[in-house]
């Protein structure tokens, strides 16, 4: 059994939406098909599921990856790569309004070498409205970053390497509740790296690792800005596939929680994670089992820390 009924979705993407709705889910299966659901009030009940035709009709017809995040004027936009690594995207008109046409292949003037395997993207504060990361086929990461108030994307740009030069397989960014950013990659010796943003707007700290956190081997992250009186929050599905996660004590603070498992019983083990907020200053993190089910869990009406139990309930 599967959360809200979702189809059988091998990739997952999330953001929280502006105006009167509260997140957007979306999610793609083994053949590529796109999939979607959204709340229509913050923190409310959901939608139907709708499938590839919710936006317009030049859509990518088969999706491999996706990324999602509020833009600096808090509406969503969505980035796709289809199954050629071809970058497609399209956004909101408005916080929690119409999407408009998609835009690709290819974004932002990119080189015509340029392709990724993997995407990520969060909001941020200052000059920088949001951050969208790139992973090439060679596991260089590469970004660009929304300029307000026009609303367009600086030149692309190679993020800062490692001591160890490392490649990457998978990246997650978030707010640590003050503005700043926080990105966290996994390398290809699955190690988990952190590195924070020192200025809105402006320059990001070196990486910190390997081990973050003392982090065990790491397959797959997501990472959600939690409400109150928190910071950020990252969680991992470590190589033997169960869930984690740590927590920002404050906002932009130096201390984090040791890791903590999902759920009370440890009962999930899954492959695919992402997280967002609900418009309404809690959060909902949904994980892939390894049954191919979908399973979400919410933060507690404090937003301090999350509920400890999945829905639906994860069987043996």
């Amino acid at each position: 059994m599967s959360w809200q009924n979702a189809p059988v979705l091998r990739k997952l993407t999330a953001s929280q939406q502006g105006g009167n709705r509260g997140a957007q889910f979306w999610g793609v299966d083994i053949k590529g098909t796109l999939y979607t659901i959204y709340q229509k009030t913050p923190g409310g009940a959901w939608s139907n599921w709708m499938s590839s035709g919710w936006a317009e009709k030049n859509y990518p017809k088969q999706v491999y990856e996706l990324a999602a995040a509020q833009r600096y004027d808090g509406a969503v936009q969505l980035w796709v790569l289809d199954y050629k690594h071809q970058l497609w995207t399209t956004w909101q008109n408005a916080p929690g309004g119409d999407w408009l046409a998609w835009v690709g292949p290819g974004w932002n003037n990119m080189p015509n070498n340029l392709k990724f395997k993997k995407i990520s993207a969060t909001q941020l504060a200052g000059s920088h409205g949001c951050q969208f990361w790139g992973l090439t086929d060679e596991g260089v990461l590469v970004g660009c970053y929304q300029i307000p108030p026009a609303g367009n994307y600086s030149p692309w740009q190679n993020w800062a390497k490692t001591p160890e030069d490392s490649r990457w397989i998978e990246v997650s960014g978030c707010k640590q509740g003050n503005g700043l950013g926080a990105l966290w990659g996994i390398d290809e010796k699955l190690q988990l790296w952190c590195m924070f943003q020192k200025v809105k707007g402006g320059d990001w700290g070196p990486w910190q690792g390997p081990n973050w956190n003392k982090a065990a081997k790491v397959r797959n992250i997501a990472a959600v800005e939690m409400g109150g009186q928190k910071g950020g929050c990252i969680w991992i599905i470590t190589n033997d596939y169960k869930f984690y996660k740590s927590i920002q004590s404050s906002p932009g603070g130096p201390e984090w929680w040791p890791w903590s498992p999902g759920d009370y019983k440890e009962s999930l083990l899954g492959y695919e994670i992402t997280a967002c907020g609900q418009n309404n200053g809690l959060q909902e993190v949904w994980g892939v089992s390894l049954k191919q089910d979908l399973h979400s869990q919410v933060t507690l009406k404090d937003a301090q820390d999350w509920e400890w139990y999945w829905t639906p309930e994860v069987t043996a």
